[in-house]
């Protein structure tokens, strides 16, 4: 016969118990909305890919993969908030090349791109573009160079943020070139090709996707890709390779990551769902055509990705002696 001592003993037993169970054991995952930090402002490239991810892994999960915007100091502010969040798998971020520079250009970044995260895997990479405002009378990259030298110091070029790959690229152009041209950050890409198809700057460096409906409406021209090689999305814009710069290939990555002590069950989760999207032929299809090449990772692979990034950036940063002051 069962006492009331009994069953206040064998309460109190379960709730102990459910105490020391793990969080994630004590539900499925996911039992409510999930955030995916977007570091930069919305229209860019990383938004765009992002973007298409979240609805994509809102059916797989069946649960809202919600998109937050979280821009400033060059996708810092975005990825400290993710490194500091609950280690639950509610809060990602969508990782790039500019947390790899981070380490390198900041003295206090607020995270450290090689401790504070749980890579899941890479998603894409796509090439920059050099481009230049429609009423600029230059049209190549010979054009380019001879109006610069012609002209020193008085061209400007934007980029999405102080520190980002972009900024970092051009900057290795110039001293391939020889040329003396101004750096004017934005807080993201799509600001920056605001103000250049507005003709508030000269010239500018983003990533082909975005910079796509500023090209078709004539408002912007491309002179050059960043890659070896010509991307499909702009076939007839020569790579640099052909334009005296046959060593340069560099472009834009992106991953997805989760904080430093995420569940291991959690990052399979979401590597799935990241392989899932990458192997659909109408999102594979969709990327190429804004430029994206589909770059499917382990996460151990994207981990070690990461750390040759930290390292190839570094000695950008400190070789052209670049601050983020």
């Amino acid at each position: 016969m069962l006492t009331k001592r009994t069953l206040l003993l064998g309460g109190l037993a379960g709730g102990l118990l459910a105490l020391g169970l793990p969080a994630h054991a004590q539900g499925r995952y996911p039992d409510r909305p999930i955030k995916l930090i977007i570091p930069f402002s919305a229209g860019g490239q990383f938004d765009i890919v992002a973007r298409m991810l979240a609805q994509f892994a809102s059916t797989e999960l069946q649960q809202p993969v919600v998109v937050e915007n979280v821009a400033g100091s060059g996708g810092n502010i975005g990825a400290a908030r993710v490194a500091n969040a609950a280690p639950d798998g509610y809060t990602l971020l969508v990782l790039g090349g500019n947390h790899a520079i981070a380490k390198s250009l900041y003295a206090k970044p607020g995270y450290d791109v090689t401790k504070d995260f749980s890579p899941i895997s890479m998603v894409s990479i796509t090439p920059h573009v050099v481009l230049v405002n429609a009423a600029m009378p230059i049209h190549s990259m010979a054009e380019l160079v001879a109006y610069a030298k012609k002209n020193p110091g008085k061209l400007n070029y934007a980029t999405p943020g102080m520190g980002t790959s972009m900024h970092l690229t051009f900057e290795m152009i110039k001293a391939h070139y020889g040329v003396d041209i101004t750096h004017i950050p934005y807080r993201g890409g799509a600001n920056a090709l605001t103000d250049l198809s507005g003709g508030q700057v000269n010239l500018g460096i983003i990533g082909i996707a975005p910079a796509q409906e500023f090209l078709n409406a004539g408002r912007i021209r491309a002179l050059a890709v960043t890659s070896k090689g010509r991307s499909r999305a702009l076939p007839n814009v020569p790579a640099l390779s052909e334009v005296g710069y046959p060593e340069l290939n560099a472009g834009s990555w992106l991953g997805i990551a989760g904080q430093r002590q995420m569940p291991a069950e959690i990052v399979a989760r979401w590597h799935g769902v990241v392989r899932a999207f990458q192997d659909s032929p109408a999102n594979r299809q969709r990327m190429e055509e804004m430029g994206f090449r589909i770059e499917p990772t382990t996460a151990e692979q994207f981990q070690k990705f990461i750390a040759s990034e930290v390292e190839a950036y570094g000695k950008i940063v400190r070789d052209n002696k670049i601050t983020a002051d």
